[in-house]
């Protein structure tokens, strides 16, 4: 074994205490390693016995070297290649998410028809897609009805205003004596009260519609306030022969905004009233349910509405009998502004009718009203 390891590469002999041994790797030229184990036994004599080994790893070690340089090429190519891979399924699941970005960039005003292409989009995209779409029949439907009310309120103003402009014009035409003249301002300051109303009607619901805007809140004998509701639309009703009535169970109290909730049951009883012809009835009926809601019912026994008009009685300047003119102040606004009085009062309002069987107007609003703030909405 001298001959390959020397043995100076071995520990002293004395250095190695009795019973203990000493292990060590050496290289003895470039490319060979060795790992001896030198250990001092007791026997005869002061030294006692010494056993030295050596052991060749050069082939060990050789695979080792080889083993971490291809772990090293291994781990470096599969890095990339995850890389690569993970690049190449991030960009393809984002193709999808490219195409709705795309779609939404061309969407505009004039373009709100167009939608989300849902065919090939992954499932967690499918939701998103889809609520993106309903968005835009919100808005679609909310430019529609946009469009639809500047033209319903060019034409409910223009027909004022021509009629208006036509008088003054025909007065001016020549001379006339002036009973001809009071006539004709009778006229127009009938027209003007026409434009008036629709404006204050339109003021109104921009002003319900706004943020930050609450009624005043007052507690209000409900009963009483409706028995003076029916006293100021007896004349119109007299006139007209129709019978008033009024059915309440107790003596009820709410709390309430007085003008607007005069103003809304006031809309449903001139509604019933003009909607109820010579010898039919109309009745308000007024109960109190046990989750201390006030139900105010307006029922007449007239011509009803039909099924396919229902839906869209609250919309603006809608008005189920298209024959019927805007005279007598029937300007489609009415229940519109119901609707926005209930919806401040934290209330619904709801119709029920049937064609030759009458109409049935429920507002339901919470007796204990609403918690009022420091700048109370001002009623028109």
């Amino acid at each position: 074994m001298d001959r390959v390891v020397p043995v100076s590469d071995f520990p002293g002999l004395l250095a190695i205490p009795p019973g203990h041994h000493v292990i060590r790797t050496i290289q003895i030229r470039a490319g060979e390693l060795f790992q001896t184990l030198s250990t001092r036994v007791a026997g005869p004599g002061d030294v006692g016995r010494i056993f030295q080994v050596a052991i060749d790893r050069t082939d060990e070690q050789r695979l080792l070297v080889n083993y971490r340089e291809r772990l090293l090429f291994v781990l470096t190519l599969s890095l990339a290649l995850c890389s690569a891979i993970g690049f190449a399924i991030a960009r393809s699941g984002m193709g999808p998410v490219e195409r709705i970005i795309r779609t939404a960039r061309t969407i505009r005003s004039s373009t709100l028809h167009e939608r989300l292409d849902m065919a090939g989009l992954p499932t967690e995209l499918q939701s998103l897609a889809d609520t993106f779409n309903d968005m835009l029949d919100r808005l679609e439907n909310s430019f529609v009805q946009v469009s639809q009310f500047s033209a319903d309120v060019a034409h409910e103003l223009r027909t004022p205003i021509n009629n208006l402009r036509g008088e003054i014009e025909v007065a001016l035409g020549r001379g006339r004596a002036p009973a001809e003249y009071r006539e004709v301002l009778g006229s127009a300051l009938e027209e003007c009260g026409r434009i008036n109303r629709v404006i204050q009607s339109l003021l109104f619901l921009a002003r319900a519609e706004t943020a930050g805007e609450h009624p005043h809140f007052e507690m209000l004998h409900v009963v009483a306030e409706i028995a003076a509701i029916l006293e100021f639309y007896e004349p119109a009703a007299v006139d007209a022969g129709i019978a008033l009535s009024a059915e309440t169970a107790e003596p009820l109290r709410a709390i309430v905004d007085r003008t607007l909730f005069q103003q809304a049951i006031g809309n449903l009883v001139a509604n019933a009233i003009a909607h109820t012809p010579r010898g039919g009835s109309v009745g308000v009926r007024v109960r109190q349910d046990d989750t201390a809601r006030l139900h105010i019912e307006v029922a007449d026994t007239g011509r009803g509405i039909a099924a396919t008009h229902l839906p869209y009685v609250f919309n603006r300047f809608y008005r189920a009998d298209r024959a019927r003119s805007s005279k007598g102040g029937n300007f489609g606004l009415g229940l519109s502004v119901v609707r926005s009085i209930a919806t401040l009062h934290g209330g619904t309002v709801s119709i029920d009718s049937e064609l030759g069987q009458g109409t049935r107007a429920i507002l339901s609003i919470p007796s204990q009203g609403r918690e009022p703030t420091s700048s109370p909405y001002t009623p028109i």
